[in-house]
């Protein structure tokens, strides 16, 4: 069966486009910035990360007459011919997007293609897919500290998003909430926080990079943290929340949301 692919909403695998090839599932450009050892064999790993990943697809444009021929290829690179747009591709039933500009169009056609060419497009990738629904999961707690844990699904470590909310005003008001993750060893705390309200909450966001607290319905302001934002694994991840202050009865409401990514 065909696999569905889109760009910037234009379908590339319809009755018209017949895309036949997708090579998507190779490894992004990895980065692996080294110091070498002194007076000595071998080199020291500083850091690695992910720059770039390319998509190619090829396939083939057909229609019943050379004036549609250019009519549908006209199209498709208007569409294509964006700065940055969505590229999705159905992968065993799960829709992964990735941000993308066209890097090049190739249509190699011979003096027969009359109302048929072939086409080969590259896209110029940023190196995680992501799925196109964030997953978002729930739990409450009354005692600190809370331990459990996180298992994202897909192959590359999430940007979570954790939100604490007071379910019920507190008997006084919880002033620190420290998250650890205690799996990679990476901790965050956010202190003087004054939650003492129903629906009073802090909230953390790894992606964007930003720690805010709500109080009493208002909008969310930023607020001062020490630590650092916390790294994930694809895989499970163990971590703790400790919660200063709340008096002799609180009740928490914690709310995880992110998208899985894809290498």
């Amino acid at each position: 069966m065909a696999k569905a692919i889109t760009y910037n909403s234009e379908d590339l695998q319809n009755s018209y486009f017949r895309t036949k090839d997708i090579i998507y599932r190779n490894y992004p450009a990895k980065t692996i910035d080294i110091e070498l050892n002194s007076r000595r064999d071998g080199f020291r790993v500083i850091d690695a990360y992910y720059s770039t990943k390319d998509i190619t697809i090829s396939g083939t444009l057909t229609r019943d007459t050379e004036a549609n021929l250019k009519t549908s290829l006209d199209s498709m690179k208007e569409a294509l011919n964006v700065d940055e747009a969505n590229l999705d591709i159905d992968d065993g039933g799960t829709t992964i997007r990735y941000v993308c500009s066209v890097s090049s169009i190739d249509i190699p056609e011979q003096h027969y293609h009359i109302t048929q060419v072939p086409y080969n497009i590259t896209f110029r990738c940023q190196p995680l897919g992501k799925a196109t629904t964030a997953t978002t999961s729930t739990s409450s707690f009354t005692a600190t500290p809370l331990s459990t844990t996180i298992n994202p699904v897909g192959s590359a470590p999430p940007l979570p998003t954790f939100k604490w909310a007071c379910h019920g005003a507190p008997t006084s008001a919880i002033t620190q909430i420290v998250f650890t993750n205690t799996t990679t060893g990476d901790s965050i705390t956010v202190a003087s926080l004054a939650m003492d309200a129903d629906t009073d909450y802090l909230e953390i966001d790894t992606d964007a990079m930003t720690v805010k607290v709500s109080h009493d319905g208002g909008a969310a302001a930023s607020v001062d943290f020490t630590g650092v934002f916390p790294r994930f694994i694809a895989g499970s991840n163990s971590y703790t929340v400790a919660v200063t202050g709340g008096g002799a009865t609180w009740h928490l409401l914690q709310t995880i949301t992110y998208y899985s990514q894809y290498l």
